[in-house]
């Protein structure tokens, strides 16, 4: 677990710098500067690329956690790993492209009433693609080296502060808004290259190096892997990203934007998790290798009940300062709150049952997301298409959770059934009955005359009330652990 706890907390600390610039960017500067309908256009093309993207990779991001430890050799260059899963996507690239060209008018059809805007840009999809499909594999592949920290840096921060730069361009007349949107994807084609220039000086760039994996794995071993995985990876992306498609067919691109703002706060409570689950996944590949099933249940409840405190002491935080937060955006995002709230629940539900979607993945039982996925995503795009019309963005963030939900509950299920492994203990009750209190105590505080001051004074006391809580009741022995090992540096 030091690997674990290091790189995380590094990582948590990257991705909340990155955070706190993303919420400059799409909180206070692409609502002002953008019409609702030109920041609905970037999000709709961002989460069609993203699917677009995970059909290309062919399942082959996850395959490099899942046989990497088999092929790890730098002498031989990882007997050429990382060249077969840029060949494979490189493939796969060219067949979705080819198919999202034959498909183009039956696609943008579906957008053409209540998005024309997407129509008219709808051949920016393609390098933005790209873009996203190869940064993912050397993100993937990066992990694989336990090497997380900076790929995370380059991912949460350098990207961002492209495109504010993208934007400023725009606020002062340089480009037009074409011009910014092209800025804006070119901002994938850098981070790419950032992450690539990284890969190259830790001296593991092995773009081109002979493929051999004689004697430790088969090509039809991996390539029957990925595709098992290509129907998982695919449902998890898409089940995060139809809610912002579905909302540009069915209700348009201001519908986007406003919900990608409620949808950037909702997720901030993820982050920690994020971070702990990339890191862990090595770990869990490393696990299932020596079959040492002891190691996955242990790892299995600690990140379950960290991610539920950290993740829940979050969603307090963003919901105390909601009403703060949506007082500084232009009358049409007020609708947000209740979406953050809905979205905040459902991810919060999904941190709480900590990893089992990558020991699953990774397990010998990987099959079985084949069923569970194609499942999800029948919910979601049901659920997204009886409750948008609806209920409009809020439709959207109910389906949304229910999917996460739903995926959730049935692999828990699954590896209980098959394993016997289950992420909660009797401290995940202690911490859900602290979380339930605080929020009660939340609506029973006094609100004062200014909106910043309320927000400030509940903060800091909710803050107090769980760190206290948690010290005193040891709810979470790494977190206690945490906080003696800084009590001590501060007093030497």
């Amino acid at each position: 677990m030091g690997i674990v706890k290091r790189q995380s907390v590094q990582s948590s600390v990257i991705t909340y710098i990155g955070v706190f610039i993303g919420y400059v960017n799409l909180i206070l500067l692409f609502p002002k500067f953008l019409t609702p309908e030109q920041l609905g256009l970037t999000r709709l093309l961002l989460s069609i690329a993203t699917i677009f993207s995970q059909f290309s990779l062919l399942g082959t991001s996850v395959s490099i956690l899942r046989f990497f430890p088999y092929l790890e050799d730098k002498r031989s260059k990882h007997h050429g790993f990382l060249s077969f899963t840029i060949l494979v996507s490189i493939v796969g690239f060219i067949v979705f492209t080819t198919l999202f060209i034959i498909l183009r008018k039956p696609i943008t059809d579906v957008f053409q009433e209540k998005s024309p805007l997407f129509v008219e840009y709808y051949f920016f999809l393609f390098p933005l693609s790209f873009f996203l499909l190869f940064f993912e594999l050397l993100f993937m592949y990066m992990r694989a080296l336990f090497k997380t920290v900076v790929p995370t840096l380059i991912k949460e921060i350098v990207l961002r502060l492209i495109q504010s730069a993208a934007l400023v361009l725009l606020i002062l007349n340089v480009v037009s808004f074409e011009g910014f949107l092209l800025l804006f994807i070119g901002s994938y084609l850098l981070h790419l290259v950032v992450i690539m220039i990284y890969a190259a000086y830790l001296e593991q760039l092995f773009i081109f190096s002979t493929i051999d994996f004689k004697g430790r794995v088969s090509v039809r071993e991996i390539m029957r892997y990925s595709l098992l995985l290509f129907v998982a990876a695919i449902a998890s992306y898409y089940t995060l990203n139809i809610d912002q498609i579905m909302l540009g067919a069915l209700s348009g691109l201001a519908s986007n934007a406003v919900y990608s703002i409620a949808f950037f706060v909702g997720t901030i409570i993820q982050i920690p998790g994020r971070a702990i689950n990339s890191v862990a996944i090595p770990i869990v590949a490393e696990a299932w290798k020596h079959n040492d099933q002891k190691k996955l249940q242990q790892l299995y409840k600690q990140t379950s009940l960290n991610e539920l405190i950290i993740g829940g002491f979050i969603f307090l935080l963003v919901w105390i300062n909601t009403d703060l937060l949506l007082s500084l955006l232009p009358p049409i995002y007020q609708q947000a709150k209740w979406v953050i709230f809905i979205v905040g629940l459902g991810k919060l539900f999904d941190l709480a049952t900590g990893i089992n979607g990558e020991i699953l993945v990774i397990s010998k039982h990987s099959k079985a997301t084949l069923f569970t996925n194609v499942f999800v995503i029948l919910i979601s795009t049901i659920a997204n298409y009886l409750m948008i019309p609806i209920w409009g963005v809020i439709g959207s963030a109910i389906a949304t959770s229910l999917s996460i939900i739903s995926y959730n509950v049935i692999r828990m299920g699954f590896l209980y059934y098959k394993y016997r492994l289950q992420p909660f203990s009797s401290n995940t009750l202690k911490a859900l009955l602290l979380l339930t209190a605080c929020f009660a105590l939340y609506y029973l505080l006094p609100s004062m005359e200014q909106l910043w001051m309320s927000s400030f004074y509940q903060s800091v006391l909710m803050t107090g009330i769980i760190s206290l809580s948690l010290i005193l009741f040891n709810i979470s022995p790494e977190i206690t652990a945490s906080y003696n090992w800084f009590r001590l540096k501060v007093r030497a």
